[in-house]
């Protein structure tokens, strides 16, 4: 599990995220900003300026992940994962029995007197004037993502790692690029 320093810092396009460890975010329309040096002034009228409130310090730990759920069909029969996954590597492992892999995470985890949150990932426009953030918002734009995420609340600002068992009965592991390409999720009775 990295940080959410690193989620923050990272740079990959649609792995990292400026807005990460972010609370509150402020955009102002038809602002001034002034830039002050010794004896001179220059206003600088910007159209669009944005503000954000990071939590200080060392917050925790994410583990994310794609979510299949049945919200992935709130608005249509067949959904199918966007190519912009790919960004994540060359390969995925598909968990079929999820609630054993998560409880399995949590039993580790509650073993090792980490406290933890989880659940899928709520998205937000991050237009609107005011905006109040916890640590499960994103952006918007990345609602192709699809994701469910645990945070665990952890004191230092560093990698948690740590072993749940095998997962060989339950999980298979695919070409990413395979799974995107053929893989449909959908629903029946």
């Amino acid at each position: 599990m990295n940080t959410i320093k690193w989620f923050n810092n990272y740079e990959k396009e649609g792995v990292g995220d400026i807005y990460e460890g972010a609370f509150e975010i402020k955009n102002f329309e038809n602002g001034q900003l002034i830039l002050k040096a010794d004896d001179k002034q220059f206003i600088l009228n910007p159209n669009h300026t944005q503000f954000r409130k990071y939590h200080k310090g060392h917050i925790g730990n994410i583990y994310s992940t794609y979510a299949i759920s049945d919200l992935l069909l709130h608005r249509k029969n067949l959904h199918r994962i966007d190519k912009r996954m790919l960004n994540f590597g060359t390969h995925c492992v598909v968990i079929k029995d999820a609630k054993k892999f998560v409880d399995s995470i949590f039993a580790k985890l509650t073993e090792m007197n980490y406290t933890f949150s989880h659940k899928i990932v709520s998205y937000k426009k991050f237009t609107n004037k005011d905006i109040n953030l916890s640590l499960f918002h994103k952006n918007h734009l990345l609602s192709y993502q699809k994701e469910y995420r645990i945070i665990v609340w952890t004191k230092e600002n560093l990698p948690l790692r740590f072993e749940i068992g095998s997962i060989e009965n339950y999980a298979e592991i695919y070409s990413a690029e395979e799974l995107i390409k053929n893989f449909t999720i959908g629903f029946q009775e």
